[in-house]
């Protein structure tokens, strides 16, 4: 597409001269000062002609102080272009260029240099011309970057999608790779010679990144890229792909911000934008844009209308580690990044925050309101609200005109979240979250004041095509859906069929007792407060959960207690508890597996099932299989993993990995797992879990230790808590070093710190070297829990195996 002037390439306009050949005028014989050059008032100028042979546009005034030569960069652009004069005196000379007849469009520049002298030193000083030939005969930058946006939106997806289409991208440089880059130095933001929404895009370059100025032209071809969406931002990535791009010669733009306000950046995602009237909230001021040790610094701002703004900053924008947030009102510049939704600020370089340098406008008050009066971000009052339902981070609350969420979770703090039916007036800052309007806790208040009448809601029903609508148009809504449910730590997941928006209950109060459903089929009714993606893309529908059943429609079995591995030697039969709906049926047992034959169902109720391994375990290897819990209908509606123990041999330390075989005593040793075991040293304070030279052979049940002096732990168990025990090395007992950090430490006393253990089953992963593990659980001030999945991968490993002495 061309685009016509928004941003000027051409300094000044041409000018009016009847002469055509090179003249001088105030000719200044012998300028002995600082010498200076300019062409048309400019530093630079580009001329241009269409493709046949001729004169360019528009004459050049050259303007000097000192004598003057002119000089192709290229030498063999002297072939077709034909300056009227190569040199000058001081003074104002007229400068003329023809150009051969050409087949395409070339371009061409030339340095002017000024020369003096002064008191025997020579000084330069220079200016540039770009002479360019092509069809249409114009300076007008020409780019598609909204066109190819266009088409990238239609296609793209979470993981990237390969772009199968010969589209050639055509765009301006507005990221500052100089000063920090967009979140590093591969994201390069390209966008058209326009004020249009909607025409800018990331182009994610690979690991090397890119080394484009601001204001440059680059163009290449996209195709066997990828068309991706990360966190919901739109880019092009090239990584993996051969695809390049190259700076258009002489097409740079003087890159000068679109003033947007802070209520549409969402709509101007990727592109370079001014934002008036804004301001530091007052605990932001005298900090830094960038502070701390995260990727990223948030800084939040106000507006002079009462809404408000973020203002993100990247660890690699170094100047941003040394410009302080002042307190003063302005405006920012900056490229729009999206966060949960909603635009954000992210400024390029220090120039992009030296608009603040205005006195700090009076805040805005809050404007009282109805909750359907509150149509955009700001701060409000509303008076006499109703608590609807509440969650372990905040509340909904209702009036006569609607329902919304007000949010209270701040990490650190103790916050107080209102009964339900509680009549409350809540002041603060209403900000877009998650897609739609909520009360923020940053200065939040909420007085109670009474109680009131909770309004009766019937859910809508959501299925698979109701969820994933109600996710790309979020609006607050009572609804209901079904889904079987993981729990995996504090995340509580519902598969919901028929759509890949999983139902997420959000932070649920214990009394519904939501991780007892784990495995089941679930009905969940409650109010939809927002639509969140994950870094992986996985999306969300956010539930503040008011309901929790098991579904009676679907059959469902799950097992309450996990088989635990039998003994290698006089295995004792074991009895497993399970529960299940009316739907499934009568429940029936089988043993699957490639040791089948090893194991067998002894009997079972209708709450109970009884199992033995058939003899001792005379081989090398542990006895494995699955066993099966079928409904009526012959489908598996559960299954377990049985395991015989292989002789040990080696040091004489048996493997645990299910709780059930733990016990209190001493002897134990635990480690870590990811392909070979870790454990713990005795130098534990300040500590995180070490590697030391412990190995554990799968296929012998040899366990290793090169020196496991004063690695050996004791099991305490807690008095009146189920598969509690406190840990002790020596008379000191495990604990956690410190909140906010996987560290552990030792303390003189027990005091709280004991260790809830469960079987860590959702760590089992499928791979060859992938097993069960226990989960532990820390309690007191630093509260912890110690897990992983289990895998060959080194990263985040925290899945914990005991031994013991035999």
């Amino acid at each position: 597409m061309k685009v016509v002037n928004f941003w000027k390439t051409l300094f000044c306009a041409a000018l009016a001269v009847t002469a055509f050949t090179a003249c001088s005028d105030d000719d200044d014989n012998g300028y002995s000062g600082t010498p200076e050059i300019s062409v048309n008032g400019a530093a630079t100028v580009s001329v241009v002609r269409d493709l046949t042979a001729g004169e360019t546009s528009p004459v050049v005034s050259v303007v000097s102080k000192g004598d003057w030569t002119l000089a192709f960069n290229n030498a063999g652009d002297s072939q077709w272009v034909t300056p009227s004069t190569m040199s000058g005196k001081t003074g104002t000379t007229t400068l003329t260029f023809n150009v051969a007849q050409a087949s395409a469009a070339r371009t061409a520049k030339l340095t002017l240099t000024a020369s003096t002298t002064f008191e025997g030193i020579p000084l330069k000083a220079t200016a540039e011309i770009v002479v360019m030939q092509n069809e249409g005969g114009s300076t007008d930058v020409e780019t598609n970057v909204k066109e190819i946006r266009t088409k990238m939106a239609a296609i793209a997806t979470d993981g990237g999608v390969t772009i199968s289409e010969d589209l050639t991208l055509t765009g301006i440089v507005v990221s500052d790779v100089e000063a920090g880059g967009f979140a590093g130095n591969r994201n390069c933001v390209v966008v058209d010679n326009s004020t249009e929404a909607g025409a800018g895009i990331i182009v994610r370059f690979p690991a090397s990144g890119y080394k484009f100025p601001v204001g440059q032209v680059i163009t290449g071809s996209i195709k066997g890229a990828k068309a991706a969406l990360s966190y919901g931002v739109l880019q092009i990535d090239l990584d993996g792909s051969t695809v390049s791009f190259s700076a258009v010669e002489g097409s740079t733009v003087d890159v000068q911000p679109i003033p947007v306000p802070a209520t549409d950046l969402a709509t101007y995602e990727s592109q370079y934008v001014k934002v008036s009237d804004v301001q530091p909230v007052a605990s932001a001021r005298g900090g830094k844009f960038y502070q701390g040790t995260s990727s990223y610094t948030t800084t939040k701002f106000e507006t002079k209308t009462g809404g408000s703004l973020d203002i993100s900053i990247y660890k690699t924008n170094d100047w941003a580690k040394t410009a302080e947030v002042p307190a003063k009102s302005g405006y920012v510049c900056g490229l729009v990044s999206i966060y949960n939704g909603v635009g954000q600020v992210a400024p390029r370089n220090a120039k992009d925050v030296a608009g603040l340098t205005n006195d700090l406008f009076t805040e805005a008050g809050p404007v009282t309101s109805t909750i359907a009066g509150i149509t955009e971000a700001g701060k409000y009052k509303v008076v006499d609200a109703i608590v609807a339902a509440n969650y372990e981070s905040g509340f909904v609350m209702e009036d006569a005109t609607g329902q919304m969420l007000v949010y209270q979770f701040i990490k650190g703090a103790t916050i107080t979240i209102p009964a339900v039916g509680a009549k409350v007036t809540v002041t603060g800052t209403v900000e877009p979250k998650n897609g739609m309007l909520q009360f923020s806790p940053e200065g939040l208040t909420v007085d109670a004041n009474g109680t009131g009448s909770v309004k009766p809601q019937t859910a809508t029903v959501l299925d698979g095509a109701a969820v994933t609508a109600l996710f790309n148009s979020p609006v607050m809504k009572y609804v209901k859906y079904t889904g079987k449910l993981t729990v995996d730590g504090n995340y509580y997941n519902v598969a919901i069929d028929g759509t890949e928006v999983v139902g997420s209950i959000s932070y649920p109060n214990a009394d519904l007792n939501v991780a007892s459903f784990n495995g089941q089929t679930i009905d969940v009714e409650g109010w939809f407060i927002g639509a969140t993606s994950a870094a992986s893309g996985a999306k969300y529908l956010t539930t503040l959960a008011v309901k929790v059943s098991a579904n009676a429609s679907v059959p469902s079995v799950v097992f309450t207690n996990q088989p635990a591995t039998f003994a290698a030697e006089n295995p004792e039969q074991q009895t497993i508890n399970y529960t299940a709906n009316a739907a499934a049926g009568t429940v029936t047992f089988d043993i699957t597996g490639t040791d089948a034959a090893k194991f067998k169902v002894v009997s079972n109720t209708n709450s109970q099932v009884v199992i033995k391994a058939e003899g001792n375990n005379t081989g090398t290897t542990p006895y494995t299989a699955t066993l099966n819990a079928k409904g009526s209908n012959g489908t598996i509606l559960a299954t377990a993993d049985l395991k015989q123990a292989a002789p040990t041999s080696g040091s004489g330390y048996a493997k645990i990995e299910k709780v059930a075989d733990l016990k209190e005593g001493t002897g134990y040793l635990a480690g870590l797992v990811n392909g070979k075991y870790q454990t713990w040293t005795g130098a534990l304070p300040s500590k995180q879990c070490e590697t030391v030279p412990y190995s554990y052979t799968e296929a012998t049940g040899a366990f290793v230790a090169d020196d496991a002096t004063g690695a050996e732990i004791s099991l305490v168990a807690v008095s009146g808590v189920s598969n509690a025990y406190y840990i002790k090395y020596g008379e000191k007992y495990l604990t956690v070093a410190a909140a906010g950090k996987n560290q552990l430490a030792l303390a003189d006393s027990a005091g709280d710190n004991y260790w809830t253990f469960t079987d860590d089953t959702n760590g089992v992963k499928a791979t060859a070297k992938a097993f069960a593990s226990i989960m532990m659980t820390s309690t007191g001030a630093s509260s912890k829990y110690i897990r992983s999945y289990v895998t060959t991968n080194t990263s985040g490993v925290a899945g914990v195996v005991f031994f013991l002495a035999k």
